[in-house]
């Protein structure tokens, strides 16, 4: 006969948690990942416009110091530095275009994958696709190999998804392993490091470039192989889906269950996935693109500024996000919904280009950079949203929507850039009201959801017919 105690004992131990379960228990998860993996990207996404405009002026055998940059004096060497401007940017056209264009459709086929194979495929391909290009771009610098050798990194990256996919893997987990309640703020925190991260970084990089580029490297390197050996190991990171082996047909699957993603339209919710997902895609495009002439604006006149002052302009940039981001969404989660928060976003960066647009020295420009600080609650919140209304099976598929369109807003930088060269002579700041005044269109789609389809306090489920439609 059997003791008490073992019978007592029998029920409570047969009970297992889920990967799901555990991974709620924990209050860090995939940040140390996205700490890694951001200070990877920013560092080599520094290293790569400089380094291919530094090859090209030795090609042309070119020099230009600092105090060369900002003269109103014509040279001889100004056609020719023209014309290395020129082929700097059809280089940096092409790379940007061999990691873009794959990253668009590798992030659609790995998220959606992870909903049944697992989230960490989603955050490891990535890792590794970093830590490679890094590699290729450490031995071109070290061998002065041909810069055509750089295709071979930037199109490993695309491939295994770039940094859309990663995040869009990492917001997957932190979806999988938060309630409802906990999500906005876990998601704002994930965000939030991006921001940080990446402003610290850039600062410290700006400095530590003047020693050369394998420095940089090295470090891009050692953190994205740091962060793909986090994600690898298993006890740094649970994973959250539980997978079998039938289903290793899902490579098959992904764009069927991306059409019945669509199809369903339960409250309206395609339609508000779809306004969600463009308007992500046009806030992360009005950085993308701002960034893209940022730096080139403020080294012309009158503002003149040197690396060490570009530098700092954007880690201010970077931080204020960051800590505006956390605090903003904070406090006004408890007076304000969702919705509003977004519009409250939408107001901080179309004030923030109109000032450094009509800004007449560097300080301005530093004060409408910081203005700016709220711009980064719109795109967490925005996710956050998107997760609640999206069944917990379809979150990989959901957010591979969106990790595609941000892949796909690198053409934003093109758009700035032509803009500002083609109005350059006459009036430069014509970027910064151009963006401004486009702030109006994520405006209006979160207006059209806030009269259509309003938030409640509390998040009705889907319901679960959902799942009957994966049972086959």
């Amino acid at each position: 006969m059997a003791h008490p105690s073992e019978n007592m004992k029998s029920p409570a131990s047969s009970v297992k948690l889920t990967g799901r379960e555990r991974a709620q228990t924990r209050w860090i998860t995939v940040e140390p990942m996205i700490i890694l993996g951001m200070m990877g990207y920013t560092c080599l996404a520094l290293v790569r416009p400089l380094f291919v405009k530094d090859r090209i002026r030795e090609l042309h055998n070119f020099t230009e110091n600092d105090t060369d940059k900002c003269s109103d004096a014509h040279s001889d060497n100004d056609t020719l530095g023209d014309k290395i401007q020129a082929e700097s940017s059809v280089w940096l056209l092409y790379l940007t275009a061999a990691s873009g264009i794959p990253a668009m459709l590798s992030t659609i086929v790995f998220c959606t994958m992870s909903d049944r194979l697992g989230r960490k495929i989603a955050m490891a391909l990535p890792a590794l696709g970093f830590a490679i290009q890094a590699a290729v771009y450490g031995f071109t610098v070290h061998f002065k190999l041909p810069l055509a050798v750089l295709f071979v990194g930037d199109a490993t990256q695309g491939l295994t998804g770039g940094f859309g996919l990663l995040f869009a893997g990492c917001i997957s987990y932190l979806a999988d392993a938060t309630s409802e309640k906990q999500r906005t703020i876990r998601i704002v925190i994930a965000e939030m490091l991006t921001f940080l991260v990446g402003g610290m970084n850039q600062l410290g990089q700006g400095y530590l470039i003047t020693f050369g580029y394998l420095p940089s490297l090295a470090i891009a390197f050692g953190c994205n192989a740091a962060a793909f050996l986090y994600i690898v190991v298993p006890w740094f990171v649970i994973e959250t889906i539980e997978s079998s082996r039938s289903d290793r047909k899902e490579f098959i699957d992904v764009w069927r269950r991306m059409k019945r993603l669509l199809e369903f339209n339960e409250n309206g919710r395609r339609w508000q996935m779809l306004l969600l997902d463009f308007f992500i895609f046009f806030c992360v495009g009005q950085f993308q693109g701002i960034s893209a002439i940022y730096v080139l604006y403020g080294s012309a006149q009158p503002f003149c500024w040197l690396s060490s002052t570009a530098g700092i302009g954007l880690a201010v940039g970077w931080v204020a996000s960051s800590v505006g981001m956390l605090v903003g969404t904070k406090l006004f989660s408890y007076c304000l919904g969702d919705y509003w928060l977004m519009q409250i976003s939408c107001f901080s960066i179309m004030l923030s280009y109109l000032i450094i647009g009509f800004a007449k020295s560097t300080l301005v420009i530093f004060l409408g950079t910081a203005v700016g600080c709220l711009r980064g609650m719109s795109i967490p919140v925005a996710r956050s949203v998107l997760s609640k209304i999206t069944h917990p099976d379809e979150i990989g598929a959901m957010f591979s929507i969106v990790g595609c369109l941000e892949s796909l807003t690198f053409a934003s930088g093109l758009i700035a850039t032509s803009i500002y060269a083609a109005s350059v002579s006459f009036l430069p700041p014509l970027t910064f009201y151009v963006y401004s005044a486009a702030t109006i269109i994520p405006a209006g789609i979160i207006l059209l959801l806030q009269i259509r389809w309003p938030r409640r306090k509390e998040y009705v489920p889907l319901k679960t017919v959902v799942n009957a439609e994966y049972v086959s």
